[in-house]
């Protein structure tokens, strides 16, 4: 389930931090492909790096939701590496970290609305590996919990809002 792009991420301009993540990403992508694992982790770390400071260090010009999926997209990378390496308390405390980083922006009262919508699109695929962790490692209690404090952000198709 490695990932490069399934979030949307908008093209970047070569000299951006969201085109250096990108660029990480597909190197850890042909490594996985490659079946070169402990390489691909390299990459993804590195672009894991990027993606934190394409979230700390705001550019106007990059969407609050390619921003918030580069890092996600870096630490569901990361987890299948670690699921591959059959690490899977690793692989639960990366993808419990993401989950719980877009819980928090969706509670912070400092967050922009744009972050917290962007937060709310990309909760649906950290909670998604979460579960899928679940069914294929059972229970974890970083898992439990991070699933538990994301149920009440999670806007089930069909459900109404009142």
């Amino acid at each position: 389930m490695n990932q490069a792009n399934p979030h949307g991420i908008n093209n970047a301009p070569e000299n951006s931090l969201l085109y250096e993540w990108k660029r990480l990403t597909n190197e850890g992508l042909a490594a996985s492909r490659a079946h070169c694992v402990a390489h691909a982790m390299g990459w993804y770390l590195r672009a894991l790096q990027v993606a934190h400071r394409i979230l700390t260090n705001p550019d106007p010009d990059v969407m609050d939701d390619d921003r918030l999926a580069a890092y996600v997209i870096a630490h569901l990378n990361i987890a299948d590496c670690y699921s591959v390496m059959n690490e899977p308390s690793n692989a639960a405390e990366c993808l419990s970290c993401a989950h719980h980083k877009l819980v928090a922006l969706l509670q912070s009262h400092d967050a922009s609305q744009s972050l917290q919508i962007a937060a709310s699109r990309q909760l649906r695929h950290t909670y998604a590996a979460l579960e899928q962790h679940h069914t294929r490692h059972g229970e974890h209690d970083l898992v439990e919990k991070a699933l538990h404090a994301g149920r009440m952000h999670l806007v089930m198709p069909g459900a109404r809002l009142h």
